[in-house]
């Protein structure tokens, strides 16, 4: 998917929300968002709930949550 077409990415696009300030509202650093973003990091299901919250479940967490990419034991 990439960066510039990510769900999240766009969404702060949108709504002219620099990905810093978001990540803080998340509650994660903006590190951590632009790992999950590129691909290099699942995102957790608490943190995928509190995006849903913040943007009015415009972007819910069941459709972030199927964004993860990184394998895992769950995600093979």
């Amino acid at each position: 998917m990439g960066f510039n077409h990510h769900i999240v990415r766009t969404y702060c696009l949108n709504y002219h929300i620099p990905i810093s300030k978001f990540a803080k509202q998340v509650g994660i650093s903006k590190t951590h968002l632009f790992n999950y973003i590129d691909g290099r990091n699942n995102i957790s299901e608490e943190v995928a709930e509190k995006i849903e919250k913040i943007t009015n479940a415009e972007l819910t967490a069941t459709e972030i949550l199927k964004l993860n990419q990184k394998k895992t034991r769950k995600n093979p």
